[in-house]
């Protein structure tokens, strides 16, 4: 007795779910081609910017279709670009070289009391003496300024 009354309701359940489903199905099919139609009428009347870049879009992909899809590559100018590319990143890696040299030669100006620097090594026994140097050339021989800066990031030689 008691176990079959427990089914009854679960298969009324499953009934009245798959009854359901099915107008709800039918329900959204029939709104959904309504959707379908608004959505046609607000994709052909951009405004504004999203009309422009509609524009740009399809003045692009004509261009392509234009063509024919070829992908012809003409060799002479594929050269040509490629040169220029490694001109300008040899140019670049000689401007970047020529900016660190004169960073270099500004911090050799900078004047250092050897005393500070003899305090910074004994007061920071891990870290070369070359790159204490440079930490406190590069704060402009202030003692304080290079200690805590050489605490707060451990200065290397590398």
């Amino acid at each position: 007795g008691s176990s079959s009354q427990g089914v009854e309701p679960r298969r009324r359940r499953a009934r009245s779910r798959s009854s359901v489903r099915r107008r709800v199905g039918a329900a959204m099919a029939a709104g959904h081609e309504e959707d379908d139609d608004d959505r046609e009428e607000e994709e052909e009347k951009p405004r504004g910017q999203a009309a422009a870049e509609a524009k740009q879009l399809d003045s692009i992909t004509d261009n392509i279709h234009d063509e024919g899809g070829s992908s012809k590559v003409d060799l002479k100018e594929l050269e040509a670009m490629e040169a220029r590319v490694s001109e300008l990143k040899k140019k670049k890696k000689e401007e970047f070289d020529r900016a660190i040299a004169e960073r270099e030669r500004m911090l050799k100006l900078v004047k250092i009391k050897p005393e500070d620097l003899d305090l910074m090594a004994a007061e920071l026994p891990l870290c070369e003496k070359g790159a204490l140097e440079r930490v406190l050339r590069e704060c402009d021989g202030d003692l304080v300024k290079a200690l805590t800066s050489a605490v707060r990031h451990f200065p290397t030689d590398a």
